[in-house]
């Protein structure tokens, strides 16, 4: 196992990894979910997140689109260091139990703080308690009117074909999802520099910009927005290093936001507020994969 990816974090600092899993059943995705849990507890860890993937809804290159198809696990797991990771990576690559490196892509990244989860958790539950939108519900009849409607609405619709989210992925994630919770994972790359549209009064004071900046002006904007439908950032971290083993692109930063359901997000997409922060995201992003998710039952 090579630890030239963990060198690159303060080696008595917690630190996360991140795994999308390839597996080929429910029971093979309960049972790496609990080798997981099992190995981080060993080292004084925990597993934080075990997600079924349910719909990838942005894919970002043609070169991950059978990965991302096929990928059916979202595993978190956090460290109190570097090498407590490395010490559960080496017992999980020694067991017969665990998927195959081609099946398996993982990242090593660094956990917001609990000082900063906190302090964001409560000024979004905070926020949360005014101005609350009302969210219809798709999973009964008339629901799908009321998708279309939601997805002509939203502030993205125009940007579909740039952003690769498919009209027909948001019938799939209703179909699968229905009125349920979904943990919508974000895996961001910024631009070395902002790149705004000319039509833009000021565009040429914002390309001053780098893309790291104008995706923070995004993430204040969509603060408001997601409390307004119930939901929250539930996990964020960067920097990000792929595994060696990983055949993926480079990637700055990993979220996890909270969704009370599909149609929640698609009414945050069409919150005025969030359009006017839209501008700032498709800026400042270079590339982007969603994935749709929610807990693996039985973990």
């Amino acid at each position: 196992m090579s630890t030239e990816v963990f060198s690159a974090f303060p080696p008595q600092e917690r630190i996360a990894l991140v795994d999308l899993v390839e597996t080929e059943s429910p029971d093979a995705s309960r049972a790496f979910a609990a080798l997981t849990r099992r190995l981080s507890n060993e080292v004084g860890g925990r597993r934080r997140i075990a997600n079924e993937a349910i719909v990838p809804m942005t894919i970002p290159d043609p070169a991950s689109a059978k990965a991302d198809e096929a990928t059916r696990l979202l595993v978190v797991s956090e460290y109190r260091t570097p090498r407590a990771c490395l010490s559960a990576l080496a017992k999980r690559s020694a067991s017969a139990s665990a998927p195959t490196a081609e099946h398996i892509r993982s990242y090593a990244t660094r956990p917001w703080s609990r000082l900063q989860a906190g302090g964001v958790r409560a000024i979004m539950k905070v926020r949360g308690c005014f101005g609350r939108a009302r969210v219809p519900r798709l999973g009964h009849a008339g629901g799908a009117e009321a998708l279309e409607a939601l997805v002509r609405g939203s502030a993205i619709h125009d940007a579909l074909p740039a952003i690769g989210i498919e009209d027909a992925r948001w019938g799939e994630l209703v179909e699968r999802a229905g009125d349920r919770p979904i943990w919508m994972l974000n895996f961001l790359r910024f631009r070395p520099r902002a790149i705004y549209s000319d039509l833009e009064a000021d565009a040429s004071d914002r390309s001053a910009r780098s893309g790291a900046q104008a995706y923070a002006l995004y993430g204040r904007g969509m603060f408001r927005s997601i409390t307004r439908v119930g939901g929250h950032v539930a996990w964020i971290s960067r920097p990000v290093e792929r595994l060696p083993e990983t055949r993926d692109a480079d990637w700055d930063q990993i979220a996890i936001a909270f969704y009370p359901s599909p149609a929640a997000m698609l009414s945050m997409l069409g919150d005025p507020e969030y359009k006017a922060a839209h501008v700032h995201r498709v800026a400042g992003l270079e590339r982007t994969r969603l994935l749709a998710t929610q807990p693996l039952a039985g973990v």
